[in-house]
């Protein structure tokens, strides 16, 4: 009997992932001691956090026009710098931690000129380089990347998707574009050797 419960002590820590976390005696109080779960990080997230991002899954959210906000389907994991003015800067993780230049990193790096606009300049610039910032196509129709269970509207950052599925902070594009770093210089923390960079 006690070799069979040493038996299924021992199984237990292997599948657990760790012997370190049982005991000398692998019981506690006469019972099999569990390893606690680990969260799995992904190769993206661990690249981003290397680089001193902190990675976030997020979801999108429609918001249109005042307070109302609606989750959407999906999510995808956000990798995002901050800075000590309070300024932040969101990318997707797998767009920072891509083995070969994305069009988000060439639009970060090369800084295109594109138009200005009396309405929202980070979506006017994120369109006139060819992505997108727009949830649906009427001038109120609003959008952004936002934490699991959000209610504000002002919390659902605006992103510019382009066509390989590359992501970026469509503000945070728009002011280092203008010189302005927000949140961390992107140009260096890119898996990928940028043209230009």
């Amino acid at each position: 009997m006690k070799r069979s419960r040493a038996l299924a002590v021992s199984v237990l820590v292997l599948v657990s992932g760790t012997a370190a976390t049982a005991n000398a005696a692998g019981t506690a109080h006469g019972h099999p001691v569990a390893a606690p779960a680990r969260h799995a990080v992904s190769a993206d997230a661990a690249w981003c956090e290397q680089q001193g991002g902190k990675a976030e899954t997020r979801v999108p959210y429609y918001t249109g026009t005042g307070n109302k906000i609606t989750p959407l389907g999906g999510e995808r994991e956000m990798c995002v710098f901050s800075a000590g003015d309070d300024s932040k800067i969101m990318i997707a993780a797998d767009t920072l931690a891509a083995d070969k230049p994305t069009l988000a990193a060439l639009a970060y790096v090369r800084k295109p000129a594109g138009p200005s606009s009396p309405g929202n300049p980070s979506i006017a610039y994120c369109q006139g380089i060819n992505g997108t910032a727009m949830f649906g196509n009427r001038p109120t129709d609003g959008g952004g990347w936002g934490p699991r269970a959000e209610t504000d509207p002002s919390k659902a950052t605006s992103a510019c998707m382009f066509a390989d599925g590359s992501v970026i902070d469509a503000w945070g594009l728009k002011y280092h574009q203008g010189g302005v770093i927000r949140g961390a210089d992107l140009t260096k923390k890119f898996r990928a050797a940028i043209p230009g960079a």
